[in-house]
């Protein structure tokens, strides 16, 4: 027995038809973010539709999924590397360094499921050997400098030991631990360890120091 004149198949969108049977209003239909995507969001508290407030800071807007891929990109939306032109100049800064670092090394990092919201250098002219050389020693000799200037930031070299943490160490999805429960502890509207706030500030100095 054939299908009802005008009965829908399982799953069919409802709505006016044409006599083929083709939807007559094909306007695009507004498709919800991946489960991956949709749980950052909710652990983070960012906006479901990427319009509004992510958090108090008004300037942070637009996708900021992108930000939950790295250690400081979640410092960063959680307000732990402070507010406005500072709080971004800091993001920028530290990763500038951690693509010179790993770039210099001459190591590409297994992409997780998220790669695509990762910070990705610009795509730029296709270069020459002589250029590319170039370039890298330039990317080497200013890595160098900036890690030379975290080095002499002193206190037994804890300065540089956070901040490599917080910028340098591939953390895509969680970690490190103590920046881990810093966010956790805000989340629930409670404090964190002392140990804790002071690897974060640490971690600060170093990022203030080659911002």
């Amino acid at each position: 027995m054939g299908r009802m004149k005008g009965k829908l198949s399982k799953g069919q969108p409802k709505g006016a038809r044409s006599a083929s049977g083709r939807k007559r209003d094909r306007a695009p239909v507004n498709v919800g973010p991946c489960l991956g995507v949709a749980r950052r969001r909710a652990e983070f508290g960012l906006p479901a539709n990427d319009v509004g407030e992510a958090t108090p800071d008004a300037t942070r807007r637009g996708k900021q999924e992108t930000h939950t891929c790295d250690a400081i990109g979640r410092a960063y939306i959680t307000g732990l590397l402070g507010s406005g032109q500072e709080a971004e100049d800091l993001l920028n800064a530290g990763r500038s360094v951690a693509r010179r670092y790993w770039a210099t090394l001459g190591v590409t990092l297994t992409p997780d499921s998220l790669a695509r919201f990762q910070p990705q250098d610009a795509i730029g002219e296709p270069m020459s050997q002589e250029d590319r050389d170039e370039r890298d020693r330039m990317r080497e000799a200013s890595l160098l400098t900036t890690l030379d200037v975290l080095d002499r930031c002193g206190r037994n070299r804890a300065v540089r030991r956070a901040f490599d943490q917080l910028v340098i160490d591939p953390n895509p999805d969680q970690g490190p631990a103590w920046l881990d429960s810093i966010i956790t502890a805000h989340r629930a509207k409670a404090q964190a360890s002392a140990r804790d706030y002071a690897t974060l500030t640490l971690a600060l100095d170093g990022l203030r120091a080659i911002a």
